[in-house]
C-alpha cells in the first residue's frame, strides 16, 4: 500500500483486509492511510467487534452512500442507489407469479468438499430475488464448506458457478458432470449451469444486473 502511494483503501474483511496478513484498518491508520470496510463483510467481526448481519443489497446501498459522503459526491451516490433499486425491481417484476421457484446451488470450488455460500453472502440475495430457492439459504454463514451429501440431498435444479480462475467455469462444470454422486441431480441431468463472475456474487454494483441475469435464466429454463 505504501509503495502504491494509496490515499484511501477499501475492501472486505477476509477478502482484502485480514489479521492474518496484517492489512487491517488499524494498521493502515497507524501509517496515516484512511480506510473503509465493506458493510456486508463486517459480520465476520473486526478484532473483538462484530456488527451483525446486513443483507447484501442494503450493504451495497449503505456503502455507496457512505463513500459518497467521504468523497463529497452524495448526489451521485443517491443517483446510483436509485438506479440499482430500479434495476432490482424490474428484475423481480420479470418473474412470473405462477412460475415455480427452481432450487439453486451456488458452486464456488472444491472437489473433496464443495465451497459454497450461505444466507449472509450476496449470492443468496441474487438467487432469491431472481425467483430461485437457494438450497443453502439456511446456513447462517457467508462463504463456507459443506458436503456433497448435502448437495445431493438438496437436489438442485440449477447450479450457479462462481467464475474465476483457476479452474475455469468450464472445468468446474466438467468436474460436476463427471462426479458420480451427483449423476441423478436434476441440474446435472438437465445440464442447467449458469456461470457468473466473482464480482457479481459478492457485494458490489454488479449485484442488480446479476439478479436480472439469474431471473432471465430461471424464467427461460422453467418455461422449457
Amino acid at each position: 500500500m505504501l509503495q502504491a502511494g494509496a490515499d484511501f483503501v477499501y475492501a472486505g474483511w477476509n477478502y482484502g483486509f485480514g489479521e492474518n496478513t496484517g492489512l487491517t484498518p488499524q494498521h493502515l491508520a497507524e501509517l496515516g492511510i484512511p480506510s473503509y470496510v465493506l458493510s456486508e463483510s463486517c459480520r465476520n467481526g473486526i478484532g473483538d467487534r462484530s456488527r451483525g448481519t446486513m443483507p447484501a443489497l442494503e450493504a451495497l446501498y449503505t456503502d455507496l452512500r457512505n463513500l459518497g459522503r467521504i468523497f463529497g459526491v452524495s448526489a451521485r451516490a443517491e443517483q446510483l442507489v436509485a438506479e440499482y433499486q430500479g434495476a432490482v425491481r424490474e428484475a423481480e417484476a420479470s418473474v412470473p407469479k405462477d412460475r415455480p421457484r427452481p432450487k439453486v446451488f451456488l458452486y464456488d470450488s472444491g472437489t473433496d468438499k464443495p465451497f459454497t455460500a450461505g444466507r449472509f453472502a450476496a449470492s443468496h440475495e441474487v438467487i432469491t430475488r431472481a425467483g430461485g430457492d437457494d438450497v443453502m439459504g439456511d446456513l447462517q454463514d457467508s462463504w463456507t464448506t459443506v458436503t456433497w451429501e448435502a448437495v445431493v440431498k438438496a437436489n438442485p435444479d440449477v447450479i450457479v458457478i462462481n467464475d474465476y480462475d483457476p479452474p475455469t467455469a468450464a472445468q468446474k462444470q466438467s468436474f460436476l458432470e463427471s462426479y458420480p454422486p451427483l449423476a441423478q441431480v436434476p441440474a446435472i441431468k438437465n445440464k442447467r449451469f449458469l456461470a457468473l463472475p466473482y464480482a457479481a456474487l459478492v457485494e458490489g454494483p454488479r449485484n442488480p444486473a446479476a439478479i436480472r441475469t439469474v431471473a432471465d435464466y430461471l424464467n427461460r429454463t422453467s418455461a422449457g
